[in-house]
This record gives structure tokens, sequence and C-alpha cells, in this order.
């Protein structure tokens, strides 16, 4: 490891990541790291998505509490669904007050995610998202250390193991380290909304079924270019401050119900438009094309990422298009 980066960077897969490495992702001793482990990929790919390059926040007040929450019923049928957009660093704990949420939770006989988050997510999936060239081989000496001294402080992870994943895999982890840190009273639980809604679900016999694989999202990371994963890495080691508060923005826009000013935040111009697809636009159209298979024949409760509602290009437009009729509730 030395102070220059290599001119040119790739992710690159080996066979398998060491035996002690394997020992940690399955071990699975501490149920908090379970979790994390079942819903890694998930978290990851939604966290680059919501969490752009720093330096370009914008500021909205927050006004009154109302996330995305949607009734979606069709001329001519007798079945109503609901569509949820999620904040993926918000709690179970935010989302069980809702009383009218809670109740189109119960009414469903399916759920629908995003991904199906049990321990079938780990094992060969988290092997590829974990054998990436180490971040050691990508970063410089100083590079390292601020990363390494990072994922101390707000990461459950050793950097044993996170130094065999991708850059976005650290970020992701310490992002949400840091938010935790700087605001407790929205990480009581230890369980994401979107796991909670699935676990609900399975308590009480109901089907859950999601829209990708974790490897489909494991080729969205894939398309994200390496140099711009290493940049935002150390932009948030760099500026913790500058991360928090822009995620404070975000979720002052979350609970006002405003997700098309979040993928309107400037931030969102450092993707190319070829990222964008990969990250939001292409998925939207694949889940366009399977959503209709399920709404024709169930009261479904679906909890997708709030930025696939939003624009001409979410699901919300979309299913319009279909002839659904998709209307804004209060969950409260």
């Amino acid at each position: 490891m030395n102070n220059v980066r290599p001119k040119e960077f790739r992710i690159a897969r080996t066979p398998a990541f060491p035996r002690r490495v394997q020992g940690v992702v399955a071990g699975g001793r501490n149920p908090g790291n379970g979790c994390l482990m079942a819903t890694m990929i998930f978290f990851i790919v939604a966290a680059f998505l919501f969490l752009p390059s720093l330096g370009h926040g914008h500021a909205n007040p927050p006004s009154a509490a109302n996330p995305p929450f949607y009734r979606i019923t069709r001329a001519g049928s007798t079945d109503t669904s609901y569509l949820f957009g999620t904040f993926h660093l918000l709690e179970a704990g935010y989302v069980d007050t809702m009383p009218t949420l809670m109740a189109a939770l119960r009414h469903a006989d399916i759920v629908v995610g995003e991904l199906v988050m049990d321990s079938a997510v780990t094992g060969d999936a988290l092997q590829g998202l974990l054998s990436a060239a180490p971040l050691d081989s990508v970063l410089t000496k100083t590079e390292y250390r601020l990363v390494a001294k990072a994922v101390k402080k707000y990461a459950p992870i050793p950097m044993m193991l996170l130094n065999y994943a991708e850059p976005i895999v650290a970020y992701a982890i310490i992002m949400e380290g840091m938010y935790a840190e700087s605001h407790p009273e929205n990480h009581k639980t230890g369980v994401p909304m979107d796991l909670y809604f699935q676990q609900v679900a399975k308590d009480s016999g109901k089907s859950v079924i999601g829209l990708e694989r974790a490897d489909d999202q494991e080729q969205v990371l894939d398309s994200i270019p390496i140099r711009e994963q290493v940049q935002d890495l150390m932009e948030l080691v760099r500026h913790p401050k500058s991360a928090t508060a822009q995620m404070d923005t975000m979720l002052a826009d979350y609970r006002a119900g405003k997700i098309t000013e979040i993928l309107d935040d400037p931030s969102f111009g450092s993707f190319s438009p070829k990222e964008m697809a990969s990250l939001l636009y292409d998925r939207n159209r694949k889940w366009l094309d399977t959503l209709p298979k399920i709404l024709d024949r169930h009261h479904a409760f679906i909890a997708v990422g709030a930025g696939h509602l939003a624009g001409d290009e979410g699901l919300v437009a979309g299913l319009r298009k279909m002839g659904y009729e998709v209307a804004l509730q209060t969950p409260f």
C-alpha cells in the first residue's frame, strides 16, 4: 500500500474472501449483526441512491409529517392495495405509530418489498459483495487510515471485514452509524422499517415477495464506477457534519412527503444518466412489469424506497398510465 492510487480502478472479484472473514459473515452470533447482514445489500443500494455526494445540500423547511403513502385501486376490481415509500434509515418505531398505515398492512394478504430480507440474502450474495479488491489496495495510506478511524467509531463491523468490501459498502455502513449517533431517537429498535413490514407479514402468516433478487442489487452496485465510490467515501469520512446535515434535510423532505425535492437535489447531478437509469429508472420499469400481476390478484402492501415513487418514470406515474387510480393518503 502506498500513497499513490493506481491509475485505473476496477472492481476485481476474487474467488473467495479469507476464511476469517467468512466466519464473521456466517457466524451470526450477535442477533443485531445477523439482521445487518441480511439487509446489507438492500441498504447499500438504497443508501447510495439517497446519500449522494456531499456539498450540494439544499434546505427545505419541514412541514406537516406526511410520508408518501398511496391507495391503489382499479375500475371494475374490488381489490385495494397500498404503496408506501420508505426511508431506509428510519426504523419500526417511526411507522408502527401510524394507524392508517398499519391497518393497510394488516388488511393485505401479501407484502411486497424490493428484496425479501431473510437469511437467504446472505451466503453467496454477501460473498460476492465482500470479495472486491481490498480497500488498502485502492486507497492511499492516508485515506485508509481515515476510513479505518471512521469504521472504528461508527461501524458495527470490523475493518478486517470491510477491507474486502467495495468502497460503497464502507460508505453505507459508516453513514448509517453516523446517523445513528446523531439521532439516537431514530435508532431504538434496530429494525429498519422495510424489514419490520416483512416481519409483521411473516408473523401473521402472510406471503412476502421481492421485486428483485440480491444478485440484481449487486449488479446495480457494480454499475457505479469505483473512482466515484472512493470519492464519495472520502468526502464522507472527511466531512461527517456535512453528511448528517444533508441527511437531516432529506429526512425533513421525506417526512413532509417531498420525495420530488429529494430527487431534484443538485447532488443527483453527480450521477450520469446511465447511472441514474441503473440505480432507479431501469428498476422501476422492471417492477412495473411485475406489479400488475400482483395488484390484480391480491390486496397488496408494497413498501419500496421513496425515490422509486417520484417523477415521470416513478411507480406512481407508471401505475396511473396503466389505468390504476393511485390516490395519496395520510398514514396517520
